[in-house]
């Protein structure tokens, strides 16, 4: 990744539309060799379910695997379905249209802050979770496609949600018009590619797809504990605000498939699913 200086390219709907074709292709001819391909399989496409019929080119998910976050020794590790980014790709479009669900695209499960408050784990569960941390990513936008789809590379504009018991519920690390801006660039040449299997018909997907980002700003914290009155606790010990010795990186698997396709819905994975309060089909613009 770079900084987020990079103006958002985006593919067109025929670009777009190629790149799928030529990685099936490459995928289904990477694995003719020494065997025959496999028949298609029937394992859901993680965020499949997110994809709306509706659209018309095709559906894009990205499902990372593992990563890492770190500001200058805060780190927070990131581990397999943690982040998942799943939209639509509309024929003549430029832009990933997201199910209508207020997420932009964008689902992640609260992710544990090792050592909580203080810095260092303590007993008991740390003192019962009182002195626990989780972080969560939210989307405030929904994330561009910079160049063609199977690049990968994403511009996601985000706001870190901070939970413990004393903080409340609104306690932010960026916000809608301040965000954190993550520029999800890679090297292409390091992907892997597939071709349905164990996937449904026409699924091509790539793992081993390598990100990393430095030097992103990260704003300070708003919204901790009453008023407002935990936020030096919290720029303390997340060290913020800040704008440079920030870096993340990540290990993902992407996937590129036909709305029928179908698979699972991220919603079930989060904070005991709630995908069936939500619209399941439909889109919201960024």
């Amino acid at each position: 990744m770079t900084s987020s200086t990079k103006r958002h390219g985006r593919s067109t709907g025929a670009l777009g539309k190629l790149a799928m074709t030529a990685l099936a292709a490459g995928g289904a001819l990477a694995l003719a060799a020494p065997t025959a391909a496999a028949a298609p399989g029937t394992t859901p496409v993680p965020g499949g379910a997110v994809c709306d019929p509706t659209v018309g080119q095709g559906c894009l998910s990205v499902v990372v695997n593992s990563g890492t976050f770190d500001n200058n020794g805060f780190t927070l590790p990131i581990g397999d379905g943690d982040l998942i980014i799943a939209a639509s790709l509309p024929d003549g479009d430029d832009a990933m249209v997201p199910r209508d669900d207020g997420h932009f695209g964008v689902y992640s499960k609260p992710m544990t802050v090792p050592g909580g408050v203080l810095g260092v784990d303590l007993p008991f569960g740390n003192l019962f979770g009182l002195a626990a941390v989780t972080s969560q990513v939210e989307a405030v936008e929904t994330p561009t496609l910079n160049g063609l789809v199977t690049d990968f590379d994403i511009t996601l504009p985000a706001r870190l949600k901070i939970d413990n018991p004393l903080l409340g519920d609104n306690c932010y690390i960026g916000s809608p018009s301040n965000p954190v801006v993550f520029e999800l660039n890679n090297d292409p040449a390091g992907f892997e590619s597939h071709f349905e299997d164990p996937y449904p018909a026409d699924t091509a997907w790539l793992s081993g797809i390598n990100n990393k980002a430095t030097d992103f700003e990260l704003p300070g914290a708003t919204g901790c504990g009453p008023f407002g009155a935990l936020n030096p606790i919290v720029n303390w010990r997340a060290k913020v605000p800040n704008t440079s010795g920030t870096t993340l990186e990540t290990v993902s698997t992407g996937f590129l498939f036909p709305s029928a396709a179908g698979g699972t819905d991220p919603l079930d994975e989060i904070d005991g699913g709630d995908s069936g309060s939500s619209g399941s089909s439909g889109s919201s613009g960024s």
